[in-house]
């Protein structure tokens, strides 16, 4: 049984709002990583950094699909090997968004891959929290550096 790492919660803002947070690298900056070579594409790489200063480690990610205001689809390489990722926006009636962050292909043990899927829930869950305070409130907070 493949494992799932889930992160879910309502945006008080429309999807394009939030699609929108995600894709352009100055307000992804806001909220998670401080710093990008560009911002999202389909079927392009674009590399994250896990810090802001010149010798901060880069990852490559790839930008499988973009659905305007309902999908982005990467994929990245792990340790353990390549994992893809889902942002689903799905439109309230009340014009704001449910937000959920899958990510899949995780590989190991049976306790090596749960201890990857609860440490991807809880950075995932983070993230969204981050974003929220962004677009909600104008509160930038980024977790990927404050992570302990």
């Amino acid at each position: 049984m493949e494992m799932i790492a889930r992160a879910k919660s309502l945006i008080r803002a429309r999807p394009e709002v939030v699609f929108d947070a995600f894709v352009h690298p100055d307000k992804m900056k806001q909220f998670w990583f401080h710093r990008t070579d560009a911002g999202l594409e389909s079927n392009k790489a674009v590399t994250w950094y896990l810090g802001d200063s010149d010798d901060a480690f880069g990852f490559e990610i790839y930008v499988v699909d973009l659905k305007p205001h309902s999908l982005i689809h990467v994929r990245w390489d792990e340790d353990q090997g390549p994992a893809d990722v889902r942002w689903t926006l799905e439109e309230t009636e009340q014009n704001e968004t449910i937000l959920t962050i899958e990510e899949s292909g995780f590989s190991g043990t049976d306790e090596e891959i749960l201890a990857q899927v609860l440490d991807s829930t809880g950075g995932f869950n983070q993230v969204i929290i981050a974003a929220k305070a962004f677009i909600e409130h104008d509160v930038a907070v980024n977790v990927v550096s404050d992570h302990a």
